[in-house]
């Protein structure tokens, strides 16, 4: 008996590698047998598959003190994700039952641990992980991967590229991601995800259009467009960017699953991780022709000081950044912009941190995230001077936090009394938890309404009407 269970501890991209893991594991149910357990702790779980973050160093603590904590269970470990590229390893060597190391997108220790046969890696080497995602070819699987099914309401298995298959975790809940590359070209000051994951790697175009109709095939409503850098999609691949033809490809994909299947719901899809740096006018221009793209716009922007930009090694400037956020207000008269910035960077003086403050009051952005800086000792922004407080850091976050929940307060009052659209994603008594359909999953708020004011099916999953 194989009894596993998983934990996620990264993003969304690091999610779908987790899913092509246990996909893995799925396949060799037909020559062993394997149980999927939801509770790591559960007494049953033997093997836990823990997939870390390692983008920054309080996340790489928590990798730690998770492996620390399921080492002490006596659970066997099995370690996967961005912490192995910037591992400890005088800390993996003391783990008690670490018993594998599952590299980028190479699961051929996989085998090894279902079927039993002697499982060896081999810590030096797995810096080299990320290698191995180019190196890997097409092939093709036998046909009865094509039946493969998860536990629960789980769909078929997905192949990417070698031997790997995916399991579609999300698709209870009406959505999934898809990730069209893996790696990053950028060279931001604070960010280290091209050390722990490489530069850019695209998907072909081909590959890509296949696993969306995998997904439609499924019944997977909402399907999730991302990667470290979309706006870059296919630069390495087709020497230019293709995001916008991509996109112009899902969208005919979708009209003709539409057609052919006469769905009463029409699939849609976002896009995660757009940079205003190589994005154009003329790009949202062709946005605006797209029938199933929803107007949901996941832009970085990270800061609106044109000094803190520099600084970050952002290529852009506040004209351009205005363009782009006005064009989209007045052509997209539903959208949804999300964003994120840093607070505390260094050499942030009280003047930058007031225009970020007009910026977030003028443009009254739906959805914000709010970090604080701290130096990362991989990451050029710690050798930068002009070092922020932490006392001056915080005392900006509480003066913002209150201007950001005025902003939301006001939008959902605006809601109020609408008739709204989205997905249930949680039943309670008496009132259900849904995802509004411009709200991206688990990252944006949702709304609790009570039973008697949703039209539709009252399940997780379904695509429902309701009224706030």
């Amino acid at each position: 008996m194989f009894a596993f269970s998983a934990i996620n501890l990264g993003c969304s991209k690091n999610m779908v590698d987790l899913e092509f893991a246990i996909g893995e594991i799925l396949k060799y149910s037909d020559r062993a047998e394997i149980e999927y357990v939801e509770d790591p702790e559960a007494r049953e779980t033997d093997y836990v598959l823990v997939n870390t973050c390692g983008f920054l160093s309080s996340a790489r603590q928590e990798s730690e003190e998770t492996l620390s904590y399921y080492d002490s269970l006596g659970k066997k470990l099995i370690l996967m994700g961005c912490y192995v590229s910037v591992k400890d390893d005088a800390f993996l060597a003391g783990l008690k039952n670490l018993v594998s190391i599952v590299p980028f997108m190479s699961y051929s220790v996989i085998e090894e641990l279902v079927l039993g046969k002697k499982s060896k890696f081999n810590l030096s080497a797995i810096v080299k992980a990320k290698q191995a995602h180019k190196q890997s070819k097409e092939k093709t699987l036998s046909n009865y991967l094509a039946s493969i099914e998860a536990p629960g309401k789980w769909k078929k298995a997905f192949v990417w590229r070698g031997d790997e298959v995916r399991a579609y975790m999300h698709a209870p809940f009406g959505h999934e991601y898809l990730k069209v590359a893996e790696g990053c070209d950028n060279n931001c000051t604070f960010c280290i995800i091209p050390t722990i994951r490489g530069r850019q790697t695209s998907r072909s175009m081909e590959s890509i259009i296949q696993e969306v109709n995998v997904m439609l095939s499924q019944g997977i409503s909402e399907i999730q467009i991302i990667s470290q850098d979309t706006t870059r999609y296919g630069t390495d691949l087709y020497q230019e960017a293709k995001l916008i033809e991509l996109l112009q490809k899902i969208d005919a994909t979708i009209d003709e699953f539409v057609i052919k299947n006469k769905s009463k719901h029409t699939p849609t899809y976002r896009v995660y991780y757009l940079y205003p740096d190589i994005l154009t006018l003329d790009h949202l221009s062709k946005l605006k022709d797209l029938k199933h793209f929803l107007p949901y716009f996941d832009i970085p922007f990270q800061h609106a000081s044109e000094n803190i930009l520099k600084l970050m090694g952002r290529h852009y400037d506040r004209k351009h950044i205005d363009s782009f956020i006005e064009y989209i207000r007045d052509n997209f008269p539903n959208s949804f912009i999300r964003t994120s910035f840093i607070i505390g960077f260094p050499g942030e003086t009280d003047a930058d941190f007031q225009i970020l403050l007009d910026f977030v009051n003028k443009y009254q952005f739906e959805s914000v995230g709010i970090f604080e800086y701290h130096d990362e000792p991989l990451a050029a922004s710690s050798k930068l001077p002009n070092k922020v407080e932490e006392s001056i850091a915080k005392n900006r976050i509480k003066e913002i936090t209150p201007v950001l929940n005025a902003v939301y307060d006001s939008k959902k009052q605006a809601r109020s009394g609408k008739i709204q659209s989205g997905y249930i994603m949680d039943i309670k008594d008496t009132s259900a938890i849904i995802r509004p359909q411009m709200a991206a999953p688990e990252i944006d708020d949702y709304d609790e309404i009570a039973l008697d004011k949703i039209t539709g099916n009252i399940e997780i999953g379904s695509h429902v009407s309701y009224t706030l």
